[in-house]
């Protein structure tokens, strides 16, 4: 059963996460936007591009650590992210390729 310091803190989880989101989407536009009043390969708009890449990781920064500064069960950034990653092997190794390297004592 939640309790209302539970409920508080879960909604001011998902305020901050809201607003965190909100800004890096509205510096990727910015990104565009200056890509296309100034050009894709103008120094003006790689200068830009980089400052405000800068600030966009910032704020992912800050919201990887308000995922772990909230509660568990939390589940705020569910829709943006996972959770649980899987990464499949790359490829089988055959068994005349593997070396068991120095096993004694």
């Amino acid at each position: 059963m939640a309790t209302a310091k539970d409920i508080k803190v879960n909604s001011y989880c998902d305020e901050v996460s809201g607003q965190l989101m909100r800004m890096k989407e509205s510096i990727h536009e910015l990104q565009k936007n200056a890509e296309k009043v100034y050009g894709v390969d103008s120094a003006w708009a790689t200068t830009y591009d980089r400052h405000l890449c800068e600030l966009a990781d910032m704020i992912e920064w800050k919201l990887q650590i308000l995922m772990k500064a909230c509660p568990f069960e939390w589940a705020g950034t569910d829709s943006e992210y996972e959770r649980i990653v899987e990464v499949p092997p790359t490829e089988e190794i055959m068994r005349s390729e593997f070396s068991g390297g120095y096993v004694g004592g």
